[in-house]
């Protein structure tokens, strides 16, 4: 009568540990799918340089696990938008992929720039067919500051434009 028992309780325990092992499995996928967006949390917020002629303001925000945007745009003396853009930075498939589509450039069509390479506190995306700029890049060189420069070659020479931000509390 033990044996029976012991043998009809046998598939129930190990069924039972292969749902916990599924569980968790699903578990570690679900919560480390998206390993390398996560890493980018210190974007997320709003990032502003102001000077007397002209104030720059960059609002990133996290629409799911997966899926950062932004709206990025630079203002002269208080009156006129001069520049404007939307970004789409997503982690698919393994691969971190910035899309930019920006008022007046490329028939406003998005750019998209992969990324490679994320390390200590700056990421950086590249797409060599595109004119100006080939890669862009960010960091974050101190607490509540935000580096960003863009780079590339234009008439053969190259080129590098910095942007600098603070944290707008």
């Amino acid at each position: 009568m033990k044996k029976l028992l012991l043998f009809l309780a046998l598939p129930l325990f190990l069924n039972s540990c292969k749902n916990n092992s599924e569980e968790k499995s699903k578990t570690e996928i679900t919560s480390g799918k998206f390993e390398q967006i996560e890493q980018l949390q210190w974007l997320l917020g709003t990032w502003v340089n102001e000077n007397d002629e002209e104030y720059s303001q960059e609002t990133w925000s996290q629409e799911n696990d997966s899926t950062f945007t932004a709206y990025s745009f630079v203002e002269m003396n208080k009156k006129e938008i001069v520049f404007a853009e939307t970004m789409a930075l997503e982690e698919k498939f393994g691969n971190l992929l910035l899309t930019v589509a920006t008022a007046n450039q490329n028939d406003s069509k998005p750019v998209t720039f992969k990324m490679i390479s994320l390390e200590n506190g700056q990421v950086a995306f590249e797409n060599k067919s595109n004119d100006f700029p080939q890669r862009i890049t960010y960091s974050t060189p101190a607490k509540d500051s935000l580096h960003a420069w863009i780079e590339g070659t234009v008439n053969g020479e190259s080129k590098k434009v910095d942007f600098h931000f603070s944290r707008k509390n």
